[in-house]
């Protein structure tokens, strides 16, 4: 069984990401967001994947989000053309 997915996040980080859940223009970035929050606060990216956005998504997704935030910051979160 792989280990859990864990993500610490500062008090910074936590309010950075809360104002971009609520208030990013695109709505892709609203989900990533709580998508990161919600791993913070110790929910499984399967459960995550899918219940806990509007859409179920691939675990393998939410995990993705969580390694290119931890690399890149909120800037991992967008899309790159």
């Amino acid at each position: 069984m792989p280990a859990k997915l864990e993500l610490e996040l500062s008090k910074e980080q936590v309010l950075e990401l809360e104002e971009l859940r609520d208030h990013a223009g695109k709505p892709y970035l609203r989900e990533r967001t709580a998508a990161i929050l919600k791993i913070a606060q110790g929910r499984s990216g399967r459960e995550i994947a899918l219940h806990g956005l509007l859409k179920p998504h691939w675990q393998d997704t939410i995990y993705e989000w969580v390694q290119r935030y931890r690399a890149e910051g909120k800037a991992g979160l967008e899309i790159k053309s």
